[in-house]
């Protein structure tokens, strides 16, 4: 039976700089992979899966809530991996704060916006950044991206906006 998985991702920037994670090899999913901060939804957040991104952000890199400005949901992220399907909310923002705590996750760090692609990432989330780059400043979109085929090593996402109905 496929259960579900929801997660949140957090994107910040500060002064030409985007926070990301390392992520820890003991981790299952993307081990030694660079990704934003985050990490799943409990229950209460469920609803308001921005909460856990604020608190994911605090937990893992001492980011506070009230130092984040323009918290944006852009992308959802829907995948299969083996017995779960996964549906991450993704935050792109800003913060005034540089300083940050190092958390069990792995390691936490600044990295220059023009290195970003530079940095190995799941497929899913190098496939979002790209798109993300690729977008005006007014494409206000929360976009729906879903795994849908793997092609010769390579995964495949539709890239689809939300709109209002």
């Amino acid at each position: 039976m496929l259960t579900l998985m929801n997660l949140t991702g957090v994107f910040l920037k500060n002064n030409g700089k985007i926070l990301l994670i390392k992520r820890g090899m003991h981790k299952k999913i993307a081990p030694g992979m660079w990704s934003g901060i985050g990490g799943r939804i409990e229950n209460a957040e469920m609803n308001t899966p921005s909460d856990a991104a604020l608190r994911e952000l605090e937990e893992e890199s001492g980011i506070l809530p009230q130092n984040v400005s323009s918290l944006d949901l852009q992308y959802i992220l829907i995948g299969k991996h083996s017995n779960y399907i996964g549906q991450t909310y993704v935050y792109f923002g800003e913060t005034s704060q540089t300083d940050i705590i190092q958390c069990d996750e792995g390691e936490i760090a600044w990295i220059p916006e023009e290195e970003l692609l530079n940095r190995k990432f799941s497929d899913f989330f190098e496939q979002m950044l790209r798109h993300n780059k690729a977008r005006s400043p007014e494409d206000k979109a929360v976009y729906v991206g879903v795994a849908n085929d793997i092609t010769e090593e390579k995964l495949h996402i539709t890239w689809t906006p939300c709109v209002d109905f």
